[in-house]
């Protein structure tokens, strides 16, 4: 969840979910679970930055977030009880935050825990195989520290954003009991978290002092030792790093917030698989930028820094928390604002996002309030389930890049299907719209309801703020 809302300002820096998609998901994930993705940062299995090759996308590059106490995201009428989503479209990534599963909902002190709405996490998805799941870990009981202390957020009304109280820099005894009968917990129905939470993301945002209010060697000094309690029961777990964000209020900046847990990891001991970080689309309480825009103005600082980073330039990373924008009402509220954007447009900005992100290596992007979003509304949706069905399986050999022409700007990547067709996404950020000519070899295109259109090679046709996705008869060897 969002704190009270900060407007960003941009560095100077630069169909239906058929069986037939689960088929391709579990050809090309046989072998390799989201656990064992994870490998030693600096021993070149991932090449995850810009210009270099991808891995294949699997099921769990499609990430939501879904939380209860909202009937418009997961949760039920008049109580506690978790709905998962109903959409044709399922994606296969869960990130459980602000879902009932906080260190300090969970933890009543006294070694007591309330474990009842994680059971039914575990439960419901043990059920709905196959989801990949990360754990974030975020606000500190209240227990922990000084009366005066409780910042009570509306998520977590029994947490805080201030250090435990038995912080030292060997750790914090509560965070890491907490953590140990967390991993080790099953629910009655025997669902347990060694087997179904495959991902850890070891602090939300902790930049912010909405959510943390110590220091980053703080953070460090408590994560650290539960790292090794996780691994000890979960060999195979993917540690995420602590994530930041541009509304940081450190003093420092994102970026240098950013370099410095990367450097600070380097010379303490390297705890992290995966680096992380949540970038939204917002601008202010009320607008939003385009996808194509907000990339450069954060998503392509992030890279820059993880790619000049020794021992990090190869380490997976995702962006485990995005949305149009997250202001509370009288804000947008998770929603694309309608007075800046056409429907079209904001439905094509879902995908040209996940494209970006796709396409410069990262292993997911997710949304928060996805259910919300993306699943109650029938056009996001639609195109949300086609574009995981072109998706599923493929890969992008490099970034997707922008060409200037006369009219408007058009965007393309060059993308090879599952089964080895080969193929090229197109569109423009413009909602005017603009004229492309088909490439010699192309055959037809593939729209976000799931429509095929035939092409001929050199055949001008319209492109819009929606991607399509041109399809040639020859595949890949």
């Amino acid at each position: 969840m969002f704190p009270p809302f900060i407007a960003r300002k941009p560095k100077d820096r630069f169909t239906r979910f058929i069986p037939a998609l689960l088929l391709i998901f579990s050809i090309h994930t046989a072998g390799l679970s989201f656990a064992a993705a994870a490998q030693p940062a600096d021993d070149g299995s991932a090449n995850t930055q810009p210009g270099k090759p991808h891995p294949p996308l699997v099921l769990s590059n499609f990430g939501f977030q879904c939380g209860i106490g909202d009937t418009q995201d997961c949760g039920s009428p008049g109580g506690n009880a978790i709905v998962w989503p109903t959409t044709q479209a399922q994606p296969g990534l869960l990130r459980l935050h602000d879902a009932g599963t906080h260190w300090a909902t969970i933890d009543q002190g006294n070694g007591v825990y309330d474990w009842d709405t994680l059971d039914q996490w575990l439960d419901l998805i043990a059920q709905h195989q196959p989801v990949k799941v990360i754990q974030t870990f975020a606000w500190v009981p209240c227990y922990t520290v000084g009366a005066k202390q409780c910042s009570a957020p509306p998520t977590a009304p029994s947490g805080t954003n201030t250090p435990p109280g038995d912080l030292t820099a060997t750790g914090s005894l509560s965070f890491n009991n907490f953590v140990s009968a967390f991993v080790q917990h099953c629910s009655p129905n025997n669902n347990c978290v060694k087997d179904l939470i495959q991902g850890y993301e070891m602090w939300n945002e902790w930049d912010i002092s909405f959510h943390w209010t110590g220091t980053m060697v703080q953070v460090y000094q408590m994560v650290k030792p539960a790292v090794q309690i996780i691994k000890q029961y979960e060999p195979n777990a993917v540690i995420l790093m602590p994530s930041t964000t541009p509304d940081s209020d450190t003093g420092l900046g994102y970026e240098n917030d950013f370099q410095n847990w990367l450097n600070y990891e380097n010379t303490n001991g390297r705890i992290s698989d995966w680096v992380d970080w949540h970038v939204y689309l917002t601008v202010t309480a009320t607008t939003t930028n385009t996808p194509e825009v907000q990339w450069n103005n954060y998503n392509a600082n992030y890279l820059s820094i993880q790619a000049s980073t020794p021992g990090w330039e190869t380490t997976p990373w995702m962006d485990t928390e995005s949305n149009f924008n997250g202001a509370p009402p009288p804000g947008l509220n998770y929603t694309c604002p309608s007075a800046q954007f056409t429907p079209n447009d904001c439905t094509g900005q879902i995908v040209r996002w996940q494209l970006l992100h796709a396409s410069n290596g990262a292993r997911g992007v997710a949304w928060y309030k996805w259910n919300a979003t993306v699943g109650h509304n029938s056009q996001y949706e639609t195109a949300y389930n086609s574009m995981m069905q072109y998706l599923g399986g493929g890969k992008f050999p490099s970034p997707c890049s922008e060409a200037a022409t006369p009219v408007a700007p058009t965007w393309t990547c060059n993308f090879t299907e599952a089964n080895g067709t080969n193929a090229l996404w197109v569109w423009t950020p413009s909602e005017s719209g603009t004229n492309f000519t088909v490439p010699s070899g192309y055959v037809d295109y593939r729209d976000l309801n799931g429509g095929k259109t035939t092409v001929t090679g050199g055949q001008t046709i319209a492109i819009s703020v929606e991607p399509i996705m041109l399809e040639t008869t020859g595949k890949t060897q």
